[in-house]
């Protein structure tokens, strides 16, 4: 059965590693600012897999007029639009995007959020499709890919440390995906409590909920440095 599936997109951050004095969501490239890159690839979901009803981005004031006129030029679908202001952290963001899409669109209790970070722009429709099936059936899907490293977790207080079997690991993307219901409550916990995650799936997880992993993209990396940057457009 096709999902209503509502997309957040992360921009919020300062952005300013990757060289330059404008956020690195906000900067121009050859197809849009960074931050629409994913958007319009999320934009083709296949209609048997769900229907994007909604889309929330998280941008600071200053930049409204630019997200505004960026959102209107989206291809056309049956969707709406709204800006949210990101909070202090990447938690405090989300959970703005949520209250914002909330009361904007109401969402039903078994419809899908995909939390999306706009500085990972090559991310692809049909990895958000996979995630979009794992969370209709389990609440929780996230990407992965394999660790290649070898990952040592140091101890506390010393210089001592702990190798990691990396056959066990993977490094987690975006986008991901979580029924509204489940997303909702745990991050009002979170809100309620002061409590901060380094993402959605971890937050999910820390109130009980295991997300599926699902096998994520190589492609998908997230820009962060100037490298980085030159390197996106260059692909761009």
């Amino acid at each position: 059965m096709s999902q209503r599936v509502h997309l957040v997109q992360l921009a919020g951050g300062k952005g300013l590693r990757a060289g330059g004095q404008t956020p690195k969501q906000f900067r121009a490239t050859s197809q849009g600012p960074l931050f629409t890159i994913s958007l319009i690839e999320f934009l083709g979901l296949p209609s048997e897999v769900g229907e994007v009803v909604s889309i929330t981005v998280t941008a600071p004031e200053p930049w409204s007029n630019v997200v505004a006129a960026t959102l209107g030029q989206l291809p056309p679908g049956g969707y709406r639009t709204v800006r949210a202001e990101p909070g202090a952290t990447r938690t405090e963001s989300t959970w703005s995007a949520l209250q914002t899409l909330n009361a904007q669109f109401s969402p039903q209790p078994h419809d899908l959020v995909a939390v999306h970070d706009a500085a990972r722009p090559f991310a692809s429709v049909t990895l958000l499709a996979k995630l979009v099936s794992a969370a209709a059936a389990s609440g929780a899907a996230v990407p992965g890919i394999p660790v290649t490293d070898t990952i040592l977790q140091k101890v506390s207080g010393s210089l001592a440390a702990h190798y990691l079997e990396r056959e066990n690991l993977v490094a987690v993307q975006t986008p991901q995906v979580f029924r509204w219901e489940l997303l909702h409550e745990a991050h009002l916990w979170a809100a309620e409590n002061q409590q901060n995650f380094t993402d959605d799936g971890g937050l999910v997880a820390s109130r009980g909920t295991d997300p599926v992993v699902i096998p994520g993209e190589h492609e998908n990396w997230k820009v962060t440095t100037e490298g980085d940057w030159k390197r996106a457009v260059d692909l761009l």
